[in-house]
């Protein structure tokens, strides 16, 4: 999920994180692999082979997921780098991902994560759904720069994620009770046009807010918006984010 901004690097969370690694890797086209479609590289950057055992799997997760989002949103052009990275996977999860651009995705995996295979069949779809929708939306109004410009890239995305593949709401996005929404989004109202503080709204690194407040009431801005207009995640990929602004 990707508090999706490079000035985002303090992280720990699948939406958030810092880890452009592309070394030498085995790319997609190997002959242990299936070739990608058309507009789709998938490369690996895993020097010691940690997870070499689960690159087939991964690309097929990929392309899946891939297959299924092209059916609602225009994905083109998508370079994939996988990278061995433990510190960019969210904690406890096995898996990070980042969208710095509209055509690049970076995925971390923590090859020591316990069953990393049933994690991968489990997780990595939602994930790469998630990364997608950043991708699309960068090409059009931006991942943004303010915090409510965040709230709606990140809530778009993982509300695209659940659209499309039917996952469980991700923990992030329900981070605290619904009843607790009023207070929260008292404290985010007067910031909404200034500048994310993604450390403090998305990360948890100031007391005054729980780890991923940002996520879970972005997910809850748009939650709202879609209840008033009755449009998905896909239909609203190129909504500004001032339409979301609660009324």
């Amino acid at each position: 999920m990707s508090a999706d901004t490079a000035a985002s690097r303090g992280r720990g969370l699948l939406v958030a994180a810092s880890f452009l690694l592309i070394g030498p890797a085995c790319g997609a086209g190997s002959p242990t692999e299936p070739e990608s479609p058309a507009g789709v590289t998938i490369d690996f950057a895993d020097p010691s082979g940690s997870f070499t055992q689960h690159r087939a799997a991964i690309v097929r997760l990929i392309e899946q997921t891939l297959d299924q989002a092209r059916t609602r949103l225009d994905v083109g052009v998508v370079a994939i780098a996988v990278s061995a990275d433990p510190a960019g996977a969210i904690a406890g999860w096995g898996l990070g991902g980042y969208a710095p651009s509209g055509a690049a995705i970076d995925i971390a995996v923590d090859p020591s994560f316990p069953d990393l295979g049933s994690v991968l069949e489990a997780r990595l779809p939602g994930l790469v759904a998630h990364e997608i929708h950043h991708v699309v939306r960068w090409r059009g109004p931006g991942y943004g720069v303010t915090l409510l410009e965040a709230l709606v890239s990140e809530g778009l995305a993982d509300h695209f994620a659940v659209e499309l593949l039917g996952v469980p709401v991700s923990p992030w996005s329900q981070a605290f009770p619904e009843a607790q929404n009023a207070r929260y989004l008292a404290l985010a109202s007067p910031l909404f046009d200034n500048v994310v503080d993604h450390g403090a709204w998305f990360y948890g690194t100031t007391t005054e807010l729980p780890l991923w407040t940002g996520y879970t009431l972005g997910f809850r801005v748009v939650s709202a918006y879609q209840a008033r207009t009755g449009l998905s995640a896909a239909q609203l990929v190129n909504t500004p984010a001032y339409a979301f602004r609660p009324e």
